[in-house]
């Protein structure tokens, strides 16, 4: 064979790939939209018949075409339709679909669809609550794809039955779960029904930083002040980060106990510690330590001077004598040109202002 016949049949190869790359993609499109249009269809069936329900326009039981059998429909209307009412009509709406066995098909799908479908299976199910519904989302929160698990583990917590802290700890351990921002909201919901086995989660030895960072979290955004004791100690602990976040923790729990560390930590030698302490100091209104935070206004990093200029500024709302009395101390601008804090001069615009 010569050069130029391969060469030819190589092209010819190509272009018919490309052929039927193409026709395949334009059938695949076609499908698609039919599904997509079959879809609307379906929905401009049962959507009007709930809505009527709901507002008592049809006597008698639904009547859904035999539509309450395609679970992924159902479950993208339920979750559509049943967040925008609520009391009696959301009750009514529930009643009634589970006289057609949604509720069942929706468990179903829960732990035989796709990814997608599972999820919005789960998310759907929220609404039906009862035991059958509290097992199916148990199960998929333990076993079942990373995104299942957090939206089962959500609809689980929205119906008060949040799985153990400790188990939800271990799974962040053990690599089942991704310390994330969602399993750390999750873990937050979680905390403020088992807040003391939560405390007493805290005191794992095993638990990674992070965890430990964010169980903390969860402790202070829960409001309880059983939690005070705790954070006061993990505050005095010999890791910077631990201390930092425990700070942090107490701020957001707005306990004025928090006094009893922030003290030693506006002295601390790690400067994200220092600025934990004067955002503490500033969410918890510890006006008692006004002078301490006034020399920190002067901190050798920027970030900790900027937050004590906000914390003076909110604190001195209660107190403006105090707040004349530190700008007035404030260096001329020929003396500090270049390099007045950034605190100072948010102090001094404050007050011109």
């Amino acid at each position: 064979m010569s050069l130029l016949s391969l060469v030819w049949l190589v092209a010819l190869g190509l272009m018919s790939f490309s052929l039927a790359t193409m026709t395949a993609l334009i059938g695949a499109r076609v499908i698609h939209k039919g599904r997509r249009a079959r879809r609307a269809a379906r929905r401009a069936i049962v959507l009007p018949e709930l809505v009527h329900h709901i507002g008592g326009l049809i006597p008698g039981s639904l009547d859904l075409k035999g539509l309450e059998t395609d679970a992924v429909l159902m479950a993208e209307v339920v979750r559509d339709l049943a967040g925008l009412v609520r009391g009696q009509e959301r009750n009514g709406l529930m009643t009634a679909l589970r006289a057609l066995g949604v509720d069942q098909a929706l468990r179903r799908l829960l732990r035989r669809g796709s990814t997608v479908h599972r999820v919005l299976a789960a998310e759907a199910l929220v609404f039906f609550p009862g035991e059958d519904t509290y097992a199916a989302l148990q199960e998929a929160s333990r076993r079942d794809d990373h995104r299942v698990r957090l939206s089962a583990l959500r609809s689980a917590i929205e119906l008060g039955h949040a799985p153990p802290i400790g188990e939800m700890l271990d799974s962040v351990i053990g690599g089942t779960e991704r310390a994330s921002l969602l399993f750390s909201d999750l873990l937050q919901r979680a905390v403020r029904t088992q807040i003391e086995d939560a405390v007493a989660a805290l005191g794992r030895p095993d638990l990674p930083r992070p965890v430990r960072v964010m169980l903390m979290q969860a402790l202070g955004g829960s409001g309880d002040a059983r939690v005070l004791a705790p954070l006061l100690l993990a505050a005095r602990s010999a890791d910077a980060e631990i201390r930092a976040a425990a700070l942090g923790a107490l701020g957001v729990l707005g306990h004025p106990g928090a006094a009893e560390v922030v003290e030693e930590a506006l002295g601390d030698d790690d400067w994200q510690v220092r600025l934990k302490a004067i955002e503490c100091v500033r969410r918890v209104g510890l006006i008692e330590f006004f002078a301490q935070v006034m020399v920190r206004a002067n901190d050798e990093v920027w970030w900790v001077r900027y937050r004590a200029g906000q914390t003076l500024m909110s604190l001195a709302e209660k107190d403006v004598d105090k707040l004349k009395s530190f700008v007035a101390k404030v260096p001329g601008a020929g003396e500090r040109r270049d390099v007045q804090p950034v605190a100072d001069r948010e102090l001094v615009r404050a007050v011109a202002g």
